[in-house]
């Protein structure tokens, strides 16, 4: 668990930041709070509130735009990081994930030797709990130190629950508010009742509220599916320092791959170039892309930005491009909204069908004049842009 990971961003980019700071956008946007600072915690802040009420609430924090690309890029290479450790990592969102560490025998030793990776590479501080369960690895890393995993022992996941608060529970908030109605605030309180009196006055949550109290957690890890990457070398001959040499290098290799894939109905949705110097030396930079393309224009624009602002020490000797690949879904047009723009976008999309092929099957209802007397003739289906 990475807690606070806009915030750990700024502040590893702004060492001079202090204060509450909140993550988001300035005030006068509309738009909500992205992330917060303990300190602006303090003042009532939360994730989700608008960046109005939030300035209302603590007028002198610091108020910054959220840079969800550069979060995405930077929590990649974390879970790159854990696929070292494990070959079941379960991502559930942004700064939070789990890995299956069933075997090890020195848990203590693991936990700090992931921390201390993840710190080294990526200067973020995670905190790590190490149990039996989802819930109760949760717990674990939401008390911990960064610097310090916490470990759950087996068998006593009961115990180590108890004292926490129903408000941490992984179930709806009527039923937190519920419980706290009825006097429950603390999950050991909850071993009082029966399986059937929870499942009787909460339904399947429950079911889930009785075990979780009992130490028994049933939730399955889900490993991530990884993502397909195809990688080519691109000889730089004679080695050169200048951008243009390397970039056109790129371009032939980058032709031929996006041709393959595009043949296999995928898409490139993040691309990574790893440069080798001369001196032995390697450069590397990936490209997360805002949508999945076969544009060789797009991704090559991406790797000149970045080949523009960089100074290599010595000629580049070789260019090594990796494609991360995803099935291709298409593209989804907004068929509910009206306008010139929205009728050109759908005849495009219907005449290059039509040369697919070879017949139109995007069909839409005409009424027919003058009105006929049955219902059923009343409209008819005609082509798409024709």
């Amino acid at each position: 668990m990475i807690q606070n990971f806009a915030v750990q961003l700024a502040l590893l980019a702004d060492p001079s930041l202090n204060g509450p700071i909140v993550v988001g956008g300035l005030p006068f946007e509309a738009k909500p709070v992205y992330d917060v600072s303990a300190e602006a915690m303090a003042y009532g802040i939360k994730p989700g509130m608008l960046l109005s009420q939030a300035y209302a609430l603590c007028p002198k924090a610091r108020f910054l735009a959220a840079r969800e690309e550069k979060y995405q890029e930077l929590f990649q290479r974390v879970i790159n990081i854990l696929d070292k450790f494990s070959p079941v990592v379960d991502v559930v969102e942004l700064g939070h994930a789990y890995l299956d560490v069933t075997g090890v025998k020195n848990e203590s030793e693991l936990g700090h030797e992931i921390i201390t990776s993840i710190a080294m590479d990526t200067g973020l501080k995670a905190r790590l709990g190490i149990s039996s369960g989802k819930f109760f690895s949760w717990i674990a890393a939401f008390i911990s130190r960064a610097e310090l995993p916490s470990i759950v022992p087996h068998g006593k996941e009961d115990w180590f629950v108890a004292p926490i608060s129903v408000d941490l529970l992984p179930c709806a908030s009527e039923i937190k508010e519920r419980l706290h109605l009825l006097g429950i605030h603390s999950v050991g309180q909850l071993k009082q009742f029966s399986c059937g009196v929870l499942a009787a006055q909460f339904g399947r949550e429950g079911i889930l509220l009785y075990e979780l109290s009992h130490g028994i957690d049933r939730c399955p890890l889900i490993p991530r599916q990884k993502p397909e990457v195809v990688i080519e070398v691109a000889e730089v001959y004679p080695p050169a320092v200048d951008y243009i040499h390397i970039l056109y290098c790129c371009e032939i290799r980058l032709k031929k791959m996006l041709s393959d894939i595009e043949a296999q109905g995928k898409s490139c949705r993040e691309v990574g170039l790893k440069v080798r110097l001369a001196s032995g030396n390697l450069v590397e930079k990936r490209f997360p892309l805002k949508e999945a393309t076969n544009s060789t224009a797009l991704i090559l624009h991406r790797l000149r930005t970045w080949l523009e602002g960089v100074r290599f020490s010595a000629p580049v000797t070789e260019a090594e491009l990796s494609l991360w690949l995803t099935k291709d879904q298409g593209k989804q047009l907004h068929l509910w909204l009206q306008g010139q723009r929205v009728r050109q976008e759908l005849t495009k999309v219907a005449t290059e069908l039509k040369l697919r092929l070879g017949y139109q099957p995007l069909k839409k209802w005409e009424p027919v004049t003058p009105t006929p007397l049955l219902p059923e003739r009343r409209f008819r289906l005609t082509d798409v842009g024709g």
